[in-house]
Parts: structure tokens; sequence; C-alpha cells
């Protein structure tokens, strides 16, 4: 039997429950399960593919018919607020109703994934310990070196959690050091999270630029382009990425972190042809 607090994706639960359904009974369809909830079924279909939204009204309907009880009602539709948010805060605090959810995987999982991309320095703290010696002695010391400075609890929360995400560890003489393990995440979280972790940069460049400091690189540019001549930038910003972070890992004797945000959108709507 499926368990729906496994699932941030309602689509997915709604795929996997009609598939387990259909093993059980070959006569199961997906027009016999929207009869029970009072929705057209050629909509249905158009709302799985993501084509078409559900309303909150068809969402409670469907939850009822699929014979949920209050707390997995609850949980469905918070999943569907989620899912079909328009703006990043709107998902970032239905994830964050998610997360409340105790019977939930992604307080477990992704909550944790969640929580490393939502603060900034955590990627500050772990980069930090390229060339600082860290020990559980010395958080209130690395907390002064980040530029802005945080606290001694603020290290040492990021520490705890990097040693969870198994993207730090403890030698035996008490260093922390970095590990090669990578975050995975599902797609939905990804996005948010890395929404997150964009937006929480953003700010920090604002702040860098506002501090004036000596070792930053900033420039910005507007320009008009086609479709094909975009894609060719975006290959151009690949291959520079792909060469700086080659460049940073073969540094020999790192001294300090630094931070690069790439931000390419577009300022107008696309005009072919001389459409108004």
């Amino acid at each position: 039997m499926l368990n729906i607090f496994n699932y941030t994706d309602f689509r997915k639960y709604l795929t996997d429950y009609y598939e387990e359904k259909k093993k059980e009974n070959p006569k199961f369809s997906y027009r016999y399960l929207t009869s029970l909830g009072g929705i057209n079924a050629g909509n249905f279909a158009k709302m799985l593919k993501g084509e078409r939204n559900f309303t909150l009204n068809s969402a409670i309907a469907l939850s009822h018919a699929l014979k949920l009880n209050k707390r997995e009602r609850d949980y469905f539709q918070t999943m569907v607020l989620f899912c079909q948010a328009k703006s990043h805060e709107e998902k970032k605090r239905h994830f964050e109703e998610l997360m409340t959810f105790k019977e939930s995987s992604v307080r477990v999982l992704d909550a944790n994934h969640y929580m490393f991309y939502d603060k900034w320095y955590y990627t500050a703290v772990r980069e930090s310990l390229a060339f600082f010696p860290l020990t559980d002695k010395t958080f209130a010391l690395l907390g002064k070196k980040i530029i802005p400075s945080i606290s001694e609890k603020q290290v040492e929360n990021a520490i705890r959690l990097l040693v969870e995400l198994k993207l730090v560890e403890k030698d035996q003489q008490g260093i922390y050091k970095r590990t090669n393990a990578l975050l995975s995440t599902g797609s939905d979280i990804r996005s948010l999270t890395l929404n997150n972790f964009i937006i929480n940069n953003m700010m920090l460049a604002a702040k860098a630029i506002n501090n004036g400091s000596k070792d930053c690189n900033f420039s910005s540019v507007t320009f008009s382009v086609s479709k094909k001549d975009f894609e060719e930038i975006q290959d151009e910003i690949r291959r520079a990425r792909r060469k700086i972070m080659e460049i940073a890992q073969c540094s020999e004797v790192p001294d300090r972190v630094y931070q690069l945000n790439v931000q390419l959108f577009p300022m107008t709507e696309s005009c072919n042809g001389g459409e108004s």
C-alpha cells in the first residue's frame, strides 16, 4: 500500500496509485477514479501531465475519492499547492508546510537538503575547511573569518548539518575535513533549494558592493540576441564555469573562499517577425 507521506509530487503519487490499483483490478480506470471525485476524465489526464492545474476544490474532492484520512487529505492538498505554486516564496511556504507533517519522509531527507541551501554560510563554512583547521574549539574563530561574520553557534549548526549529510567528517586529529560526497534530491526540491541558494547569494553580492570590498569583480551588460545566439551564450557560460572549477580544484594552497554568481535572464518578451 502506498504511503502518501513518501511523496512531494502529487502527480507522481496519483500515477503510482493508479498503477497499483490497476494491478489489483485490471478494470480500474482513470474514468472510474475521476467519477468518484466528480472530475472530468479528459481534464484529469491533462492535470497529470502538468498541462492543466488542479483547483483546490478538485484536490479536496479527489482526496476523498482516494479514501484518505483527514491527515492524509491535508497532506495531499498541501502537495497540490506546493507543486502548482507560481512564485518562489509561495513554493517555499508550502514546502515548509509539508515538513511540518511528522509522518513525512521530507523531514528525514529533503528537509536537510533544503536547510543546506537555505543558509548561505553553510557552503562558506564547508569550503573554509580547505585551509582552516577547524576543531570543536575553533568555531568562534572561523565565524569571524566569514564575510559577513557569523556566530559560533551558526558555525556549530553548519558543521552538525554538514556531518549529517556526509559532506564533512572529523579526522583522527579532531579536525573537520571536506568529503567528496554530493547532494541529490528530487527535481521539485532541487529547484526550490537551488532558488533559495541563488537568492541568498544575490543578496550577499549586494552587501559586498555596499561594503566596497577590493577583492571583487562586478560587471553587467544588456544586449539583444536571437534564440540561437542565446543558446550559444549558454554554452559559453557552461564552459567558463567548468574552467573556473578546474582552476579551483587544482588550487594547491587555497587561502580564501569566493562566491561566483552568474545571472542571465530576459528583460522583454520574445517578438518574432515584427509581431506586436
